[in-house]
């Protein structure tokens, strides 16, 4: 079965060499490409045989759908669903996570994928969410060529490697200024940056 945790005190206690891959938000599969990330992750799992770890967090209309479907690909073990934490506690959670995924299908302006770049996450992202072109730029994570699991497969691969060798954490610090950067006027970026400042001053 699934595991869903019911505390972030349960989540703290995960290897720590192991790569966590993490979505957050609205659970809708069609628009934010859920099944791209179950199918991409199954493969990273069952065809390259990769080590790592799934959250899914939030809630939303499709959890029933999503739980069917980690059944069905045989990923209980290394998918787990958590509620949506609030301040400190999200930054904790923030904190624990490698790379972030956001294969949305449309989406007009992820705060989540802002939210983790301000706790210096990295994100995989679409061509079709609006901050593709920042994520680039700033070389944050990665902009997929191909809007497919496969695709997306090799590229949790490729930061597996990155991770690996080192090279990960130039990756965080371009995040983290692609936040300053580009989304210092937004509120809640203020708030995970203030946050994130104290947690680690």
């Amino acid at each position: 079965m699934t595991k869903e945790y019911p505390t972030i005190s349960l989540v703290r206690k995960r290897n720590k060499d192991v790569p966590v891959f993490a979505y957050m938000g609205d659970f809708n599969i069609k628009t934010y490409g859920l099944d791209t990330i179950l199918w991409a992750f199954a493969d990273y799992k069952h065809k390259y045989l990769e080590s790592g770890s799934l959250w899914l967090i939030g809630d939303g209309k499709d959890k029933a759908a999503l739980i069917e479907l980690i059944s069905k690909l045989n990923i209980e073990q290394s998918v787990h669903l958590m509620h949506l934490p609030q301040g400190k506690e999200k930054m904790n959670l923030l904190n624990q996570i490698d790379l972030f995924l956001r294969p949305s299908r449309s989406e007009f302006f992820p705060t989540a994928i802002i939210e983790a770049a301000a706790a210096a996450v990295p994100s995989i992202v679409s061509a079709e969410t609006t901050i593709s072109e920042q994520v680039k730029e700033y070389k944050a994570g990665y902009v997929m060529e191909e809007n497919n699991y496969k695709h997306l497969a090799k590229l949790l691969l490729k930061t597996l490697n990155e991770i690996k060798y080192n090279h990960w954490s130039t990756m965080r610090r371009n995040s983290l200024k692609m936040a300053l950067d580009k989304f210092q006027w937004n509120k809640i970026l203020k708030t995970h940056v203030h946050l994130y400042g104290t947690m680690h001053s």
